[in-house]
């Protein structure tokens, strides 16, 4: 037996003129944000629901694995978060850290896009004796196909109605069941000293940034939204206190608050900013919002607690595109509440989505003229990838519309893959670089350039020089 897999308790230690008797090894879980496919692609992963390659090298901070290290390590787990992304951590270097870990359990992060490449560390982890787990919207859709086609994956997590994928991780791995009086509510604080913070770090946004964590699911059923797929569309809410708790625990400072809606509870939202106001230190922090779930006086209180930017679904500029893919917010919404967010002197970060169902070459150039018209300091315009799962997913399998079958296809920042009637996915790729270009080259675009410029950002202004503009 290898001195790795022989471990002694602390007062065995202590005592030596006693015979040691060997204790029974704590449950050691290692928690994996997989390496680039390719080595040099930045990955957006994520549990709730997001995964794509970043056209610009934007990493997303890993709250979520870091959540599930929180349930664990209450139930006894020693926890390890190995994010590859952030550390730039290839397969080899992994490896070499499994082995040291030399884990019971390896869980895997995993997306539609990556997945065949993710599987990789699935291979490391049963070869040396651990116990496969994947979580994974993808999982989620796919469970009977991805098993398989990848065999060394020993359970995939269910997103159930009922109970958090946090609680069902924890059974699976200590044979601990759910208590009554659990629920999303009663989770701990995520593990934020588990995570690489200092590797975090976006132009404007700043460094040492991460996810808080605020609610779960929202109450729309937008057809190409993966939150239908996970969490069903059943909202839950953290308490404003236990929000403000993690903050104050971690003394954290530069917060992005995670969620599929931040704002879709006004009552919540305001509490988080009171709170907020009260801490001995100050907060800058951003969330993202649908454009028909805020108002001038919450804008107003967001930005005195600390908020600087917020981020609008704003999606389409055609209001029958929005309605075809029950977005259930129109044009006029999107007017309004960047209005209002400029007047409490919010930044706003309007997203846009291109190939939607039903869009046309006509409706694409009327979401280019709104993102023109209305005063956003910063934009993207992602593809609408028909996820597996979701009901834009089934729309375009059933009518024979995807060009390809490859999950890699599965990205809504670099591939486009649905042919629909009068609209092809070139045509829908040709007009992103048109809408990129447009856009950062107005004086808005020149003015973001401007005002987020820093040395140290050099690569990031690279990417979306290249991979927006062309050049």
């Amino acid at each position: 037996m290898s001195e790795s897999q022989t471990l002694l308790s602390p007062s065995q230690t202590a005592t030596p003129s006693v015979k040691p008797v060997l204790s029974v090894s704590p449950k050691r879980v290692l928690l994996v944000n997989p390496p680039s496919p390719n080595g040099k692609d930045i990955i957006i992963r994520d549990v709730n629901r997001s995964g794509r390659v970043s056209r610009e090298g934007t990493i997303w901070p890993q709250t979520s694995l870091a959540l599930i290290a929180a349930v664990l390590n209450e139930a006894g787990c020693e926890v390890q978060i190995e994010d590859c992304i952030a550390e730039r951590t290839d397969y080899q270097t992994l490896y070499r850290t499994m082995q040291l870990f030399d884990p019971t359990h390896v869980i895997i992060e995993s997306v539609s896009c990556t997945i065949p490449h993710d599987m990789v560390v699935a291979h490391y982890a049963k070869y040396l004796g651990a116990t496969t787990i994947l979580i994974s919207p993808h999982g989620e859709a796919l469970e009977e196909e991805t098993r398989r086609r990848f065999p060394a994956i020993d359970h995939v997590v269910h997103y159930e109605k009922q109970e958090e994928p946090e609680y069902a991780i924890r059974e699976l791995i200590t044979d601990t069941s759910r208590r009554s009086d659990e629920s999303f509510e009663t989770l701990p604080a995520a593990r934020q000293d588990l995570l690489p913070l200092h590797r975090y770090t976006l132009p404007l946004i700043g460094s040492n940034y991460t996810f808080v964590l605020t609610s779960r699911g929202c109450p729309w059923k937008c057809i190409y939204c993966r939150q239908t797929v996970t969490w069903k569309s059943m909202v839950r809410y953290r308490t404003a206190d236990a929000i403000v708790n993690e903050i104050s625990r971690y003394h954290l400072t530069n917060i992005a608050f995670h969620a599929d809606t931040a704002t879709v509870n006004r009552k919540q939202m305001l509490a988080i900013c009171e709170g907020i106001r009260h801490l001995p230190w100050k907060v800058r922090w951003i969330c993202n919002s649908r454009v028909d779930t805020v108002d001038l006086e919450m804008l107003r209180a967001m930005k005195v607690a600390g908020c600087w930017m917020i981020c609008f679904g704003i999606e389409s500029g055609d209001d029958n595109v929005l309605r075809l893919n029950k977005k259930e917010a129109t044009v006029a919404n999107a007017r309004q509440a960047v209005r209002w967010a400029k007047q409490a002197g919010l930044r706003v970060w309007g997203y846009f989505m291109l190939g939607l169902l039903g869009d046309t070459p006509a409706s694409l150039q009327r979401t280019l003229l709104l993102a023109t018209e209305l005063p956003c300091d910063l934009v993207n315009f992602s593809l609408a990838a028909p996820y597996p799962g979701t009901e834009w997913g089934r729309i375009a399998e059933s009518a024979g519309w995807l060009t390809s079958a490859r999950w890699e296809g599965y990205d809504q920042n670099v591939s486009a893959i649905v042919d629909q009637p009068g609209l092809s996915h070139q045509q829908v790729l040709a007009f992103q670089q048109k809408a990129y270009r447009t856009w950062y080259l107005s004086w808005r675009g020149v003015k973001f350039f401007c005002q987020a410029w820093r040395p140290r950002y050099a690569r990031f202004f690279w990417q979306v020089i290249r991979n927006h503009l062309g050049w």
